[in-house]
């Protein structure tokens, strides 16, 4: 059975809290959006809700071959999905497989991609919320009581940890997965409307400097770097050049061990930048040292510098080398990233219209000087035609 996270995130969840219960894994594949399989591997891995526990969960190995086409991947990963199956029972195999796409054959979990991108990122993330919730609840999630209490109260502070009424537990937990789904639809539409004039400055000054041959750098940490990650496949789509500074990890980790954390971004300008190049942030709080320290040396560089961000801005709100600020009003680190997303999408259809825009205004500018120039070496012939016969005219008298 392939379980449908947008449709079911409680069936989604229950499934899934039972295999992390059980001893298994999660490995997550998206062929064409790795972006989501890294931010799906970070919530699980690294939750950052206190009091919440870290799962076991990766990235399929595959994913990240992009030199190979998507069929070569596909057979690939399939044939370690049969060899897994064919080993054992599918409740006793190592590994859940969560697909990000429309590959779903052989997985336990999918979220399509006919969704758009903040509803997709809304699906893992309920799924997250609501995995932690079961977890608490040993009576359903398969495992033994404990006497610790509900760490997850807080995200659902309704329900009994010692609860064991799974009837109850789904009704309680699907009414909370669509009050969030709700919450995070009106924070996006808020946040769009709040962010017009930022969005169109933004779309600007992306649009412009990709027709001086220019491009977009992005940056950002955890759940946030696979959101600037994003960001560049979104505007690739559009054919924007762009490259995401934490997309390396042989890179990100030498600096990091070298220089520390702090230098991790600001150390790749110096390879990377180039004047008139636009560089964004994706954060959270708005509070990333590393963030700011590459703004600083972006806005001295020549850079135009954006910053993404929640908690009503951060930092960056108040960074004079934060140049344009495009801000969530919300302090839900989850609910935030949504809103965000539907900030990319909308910033990206922008720059798609203003690029399209732009390519016309030349060829038009082209076209006229082109007619001029006709014009000019029509009147220069007629010039050169009366001349001669004057001429004639003279050398005949």
């Amino acid at each position: 059975m392939t379980i449908d996270c947008s449709r079911d995130p409680v069936e989604a969840a229950i499934w899934l809290a039972r295999a992390f219960t059980a001893g298994r894994h999660l490995c997550v594949w998206a062929s064409d959006a790795p972006d989501h399989a890294h931010h799906v591997a970070v919530e699980f891995v690294h939750p950052v809700v206190a009091g919440t526990r870290p799962l076991a969960a990766r990235v399929a190995e595959s994913a990240a071959r992009v030199a190979e086409s998507d069929a070569a991947r596909v057979v690939e990963f399939a044939a370690r999905v049969a060899e897994s199956r064919s080993a054992a029972a599918a409740h006793t195999a190592s590994e859940v497989v969560l697909v990000v796409g429309d590959e779903a054959a052989g997985a336990d979990l999918f979220i399509a991609s006919r969704l758009s991108e903040p509803e997709i990122v809304r699906s893992y993330h309920v799924l997250w919320e609501l995995v932690q919730v079961v977890l608490e609840h040993p009576g359903v999630a398969g495992g033994n009581p404990t006497a610790s209490g509900d760490s997850t109260g807080f995200l659902y502070p309704f329900l009994d940890a010692a609860d064991s009424d799974e009837v109850a537990l789904r009704q309680s937990l699907q009414s909370s997965a669509d009050a969030k789904a709700a919450e995070s639809e009106q924070l996006a539409h808020e946040s769009l409307k709040s962010n017009q004039v930022s969005l169109a400055a933004v779309s600007d000054a992306i649009s412009r400097a990709a027709a001086t041959g220019r491009r977009v750098l992005t940056m950002g940490n955890g759940g946030s770097a696979s959101d600037a990650a994003r960001l560049v496949r979104l505007l690739r789509h559009q054919g924007i050049a762009a490259e995401a500074l934490c997309a390396d990890y042989a890179v990100a980790t030498a600096l990091a061990n070298d220089l520390g954390a702090e230098r991790v971004f600001s150390r790749q300008l110096d390879a990377f930048a180039q004047r008139g190049d636009v560089l964004m942030g994706c954060s959270t709080s708005g509070t990333s040292r590393n963030l700011l320290t590459a703004f600083e040396q972006a806005d001295s560089a020549g850079l135009v510098t954006v910053g993404l961000s929640g908690y009503g801005g951060g930092a960056f709100i108040d960074d004079p080398s934060v140049h344009h600020s495009l801000v969530v009003e919300s302090l839900s680190v989850h609910r935030i990233q949504e809103a965000q997303a539907a900030l990319m999408s909308d910033l990206c259809k922008r720059v798609s219209a203003a690029t399209k825009a732009i390519t016309a205004t030349k060829a038009a500018t082209v076209t006229e000087a082109g007619a001029v120039t006709g014009t000019a070496s029509v009147s220069s012939t007629n010039d050169a035609t009366r001349a001669a016969t004057a001429t004639k005219a003279s050398v005949t008298s």
